[in-house]
């Protein structure tokens, strides 16, 4: 009754009490609905599942050597040398030291990696450059066991510097792949990423540097005869699971941030994770199947399961980012092959994922799995709820091949690695010394490359 002007909120109370009681019934039915929608919205589980990945070991010393003591004739006189020398021995007892702990820290590891590297690629060269001095009091063995094969491995054993520079190299690698683990339990996922990028990046110098130069050099290198993170094969799908790792560290690290990511970009980053993973077992299959039977079935049961699983996530994701584009009825048709991925597979040769029960590192995965299957279950009947409710789409019964989507998107990249430049040492047999009582490094590389010249030059004539 008043003459001022009604404010919009006393306009809207006066509309709100002339409408039926049919119709407030509607509104409040409606609210209601609302207040009562799940929480559709990744659980904490895709995370968790997302980023999962096994932990190796290092390799670990089963002999130890003295260079000072074996290069005392020869470069004991001469003061770097044998300061060098026995900078050798320290470095390599305390990365000895390292890789024995009880605890292992794998920070300590690879800077104490670091440290003996560039040492033994010094003494390495040292001895090319001068073979004809480069003679021992005592004989250098080095033994080494392998920190990715099951069980208790055998030692393997070379007098070959490179055999110790290369297993030294393996460490830092295997260490860099610990500290991503270490740090995704943590929950640092960016930190894991780059880690694991750093740790492709060596095992890719191992498969395409320092072990073909090895090999070229003419010197007997027989896979059976070394660890399996010694071997080309291996090394070179070692470089592709870490970069595997990697991605699934850096979508973990989108996943974990407040607030709905990029879908279809989380989704191709999941797809390209199942294909690198995919490359990772065919190298192993073609150029490494030896050294498959060496490590442990279980491992290899992860990566299956880790296959298909970031399949189902793919799916998934780019399911959420077709709801949100309005694309309802072919969303549901992705988000149901999702569905389809997570489920246990019939047959080894099937689709879907592994027996989990029946393996025992991969039980402790099972909660997740069950629960991020309930949360897809909730959101596919949520959508299929709305869309017959209002609006109203087709649901294809198989994906349009034009709207499939085949490849995914590799944000992880191999970190370079270089090994550090060394000068060699000076080497000489003092006058009073007779040569024959020393000893000859055992198949040198030098040596082998004279061997390999003279079998060439004989072919000549």
């Amino acid at each position: 009754k008043s003459n001022k002007i009604k404010s919009p909120f006393v306009t809207a109370l006066e509309h709100y009490f002339t409408l039926s009681p049919n119709t407030l019934i509607t509104i409040m039915a409606e609210y209601d609905y609302d207040l009562k929608k799940p929480d559709l919205g990744h659980p904490d589980s895709a995370i968790r599942l997302a980023s999962a990945v096994h932990r190796f070991k290092c390799p670990a010393m089963s002999r130890k050597v003295s260079f000072a003591k074996s290069f005392a004739t020869v470069g004991g006189h001469h003061k770097e040398t044998k300061a060098v020398m026995t900078k050798a021995d320290g470095a390599r007892s305390r990365l000895n030291d390292a890789l024995t702990s009880k605890t292992i820290s794998h920070e300590r590891v690879v800077t104490e990696s670091q440290k003996y590297l560039p040492l033994i690629h010094q003494i390495l060269l040292t001895c090319k450059v001068q073979p004809e001095v480069a003679r021992l009091d005592e004989r250098l063995l080095f033994e080494w066991t392998s920190g990715v094969e099951m069980g208790t491995p055998k030692p393997f054993s070379s007098e070959a510097l490179m055999y110790d520079m290369v297993m030294c190299m393996a460490c830092e690698a295997l260490g860099r792949s610990g500290c991503a683990t270490d740090a995704s339990i943590a929950g640092d996922f960016a930190a894991a990423s780059r880690d694991y990028s750093k740790a492709a990046g060596i095992f890719s110098h191992l498969a395409e540097e320092a072990l073909p130069q090895w090999i070229a050099r003419g010197s007997d290198v027989n896979d059976e005869n070394l660890p399996t993170e010694a071997t080309v094969g291996a090394c070179k799908a070692f470089s592709k699971l870490c970069l595997a790792e990697g991605q699934q560290m850096a979508v973990a690290s989108v996943l974990i941030k407040p607030g709905a990511p990029n879908y279809k970009l989380v989704a191709k980053l999941c797809l390209s994770i199942s294909q690198q993973l995919e490359e990772f077992i065919s190298i192993m299959r073609k150029e490494a199947f030896s050294q498959m039977s060496r490590m442990d079935p279980e491992f290899f049961t992860l990566v299956t399961f880790q296959v298909n699983l970031q399949k189902a996530l793919a799916n998934y994701f780019y399911a959420r980012s077709l709801w949100d584009e309005g694309k309802y009825g072919l969303a549901i048709a992705f988000l149901s092959e999702a569905t389809i991925c997570l489920q246990t597979r019939s047959h080894s040769g099937s689709s879907g994922l592994p027996e989990l029960s029946k393996t025992t590192s991969l039980r402790a995965l099972q909660k997740d799995v069950s629960d991020l299957q309930k949360h897809m279950g909730l959101v596919l009947k949520t959508w299929e709820d709305d869309n017959s409710h209002v609006y109203f789409e087709g649901v294809p019964k198989n994906i349009p091949k034009e709207e499939k989507f085949t490849q995914g998107v590799q944000l992880s990249k191999v970190a370079p690695y270089e090994v550090e430049s060394v000068d060699p040492l000076p080497l000489s047999i003092p006058e009073k010394r007779s040569p024959a009582k020393l000893k000859p490094l055992e198949r040198s590389d030098s040596d082998l490359a004279r061997e390999l010249q003279k079998k060439l030059n004989a072919g000549l004539e």
